[in-house]
């Protein structure tokens, strides 16, 4: 079982709604595979394409990565339980998702 009491997630935005919920449960299936079930807080962040999630996502510590078969194998959502800072979260559309993006890096 994950000790972490928080598992972070990282989705794309160039994805659609349905597209990035479907990546979000792939990740979230390929973390318990690994490292059992999350029994605490799920926080998930934007990135608005595959170069930016691979850019932000932890080289160090437990993260997985979920790579879409019908896509091309593109990465399209990660978890770890390694604190992302300074991302948007998934659904806030108070700034423009690019905005926020640029803002981050």
């Amino acid at each position: 079982m994950n000790e972490s009491p928080r598992l972070y997630f990282a989705v794309r935005t160039d994805l659609s709604e349905g597209k990035r919920m479907a990546q979000a449960l792939h990740v979230m299936d390929q973390w318990t595979d690994r490292y059992g079930p999350q029994k605490g807080t799920v926080i998930v962040f934007a990135v608005p394409d595959e170069e930016a999630l691979l850019t932000v996502m932890p080289k160090e510590g437990r993260t997985v990565a979920f790579r879409e078969p019908d896509l091309g194998f593109e990465a399209t959502a990660f978890a770890t339980d390694i604190p992302l800072v300074g991302l948007p979260l998934l659904g806030n559309h108070r700034r423009s998702r690019r905005r926020a993006w640029d803002e981050a890096a």
